[in-house]
């Protein structure tokens, strides 16, 4: 089951404060915490019992795993148990989106837009091999299936893969928590696919701007996200006056459609 919007967002405030050094290591330690709640029902569900307070619960966290994952990872599944859950399943997909996340992040971090796209597209790759082949969904969906077995075709239908991308087809093969592996993997593109458009500057104007102006508001934009973003614009005269920028899911509307509805609902008109 994928993580719901509320959780993802509770994920996302979590992700940030570790994504800007974020690397392999950090995401594969956070799927081996995964890989043991899962397997203990009783400990998955206590680290989601709202009754027990969630400073006691990141403890449990510290107690559990610490010496065993990084430090980061710690602090990272910590931070998270601290939260409220509605049950334990979605914290385990909260967790499992985390280590996506930190993953994509991974790849933003060694190669900015360039990587999450080529990860995107790594990860596609694999799930239309997947998915074309019955032989192949069997082979790696068979829960008796040996380990290192599984591990090795996975590798084979990847040639050239990044290490993040190996890292989450080798997630998605050998902890799929009930998923088709194919599917799953896609769901992962998806997720990266996501943070991608953290990249692109969807930008909506009144009237169509000049070339000095785009190239003035790129470099604020650049300035204010601290990163190299694709512009895209288009050109919409219901906006009447001003702009909006969405970068990701944060939207900045100066539109003076915008403002004056602000002004109507402030009036009550």
């Amino acid at each position: 089951m994928a993580a719901s919007n509320e959780s993802r967002q509770q994920v996302a405030q979590v992700v940030e404060r570790w994504a800007g050094s974020a690397d392999p290591g950090l995401a594969r330690d956070v799927f081996a915490v995964l890989a043991v709640l899962d397997e203990n029902g009783a400990l998955r569900r206590s680290l989601t019992d709202p009754s027990y307070p969630g400073a006691a619960r990141a403890h449990v966290i510290g107690r559990l795993f610490s010496g065993k994952v990084s430090p980061q990872a710690v602090e990272v599944v910590a931070a998270l148990a601290e939260r409220r859950w509605n049950d334990d399943r979605e914290f385990g997909d909260a967790l499992e989106h985390a280590g996506v996340q930190l993953t994509a992040a991974s790849a933003e971090n060694r190669g900015g837009a360039e990587a999450l796209g080529e990860l995107v597209d790594q990860l596609i790759a694999f799930q239309s091999a997947v998915e074309d082949s019955h032989e192949l969904q069997r082979a790696l969906g068979d829960p008796r299936a040996d380990v290192d077995a599984k591990t090795r075709l996975a590798q084979r239908l990847a040639p050239g893969a990044s290490e993040e991308a190996l890292l989450l087809i080798e997630q998605a093969v050998l902890s799929p928590r009930g998923a088709l592996v194919g599917r799953l993997v896609g769901r992962f593109a998806d997720e990266v696919a996501s943070r991608r458009q953290r990249w692109i500057a969807h930008v909506t104007t009144s009237r169509p701007l000049t070339e000095e102006q785009l190239r003035r508001l790129q470099h604020q934009l650049n300035v204010l996200y601290s990163r190299d973003l694709q512009l895209t614009v288009d050109v919409d005269p219901a906006l009447i006056g001003g702009l909006r920028v969405q970068v990701g899911e944060e939207v900045i509307d100066g539109s003076l459609a915008t403002r004056i509805d602000e002004l109507q609902q402030r009036i009550g008109a």
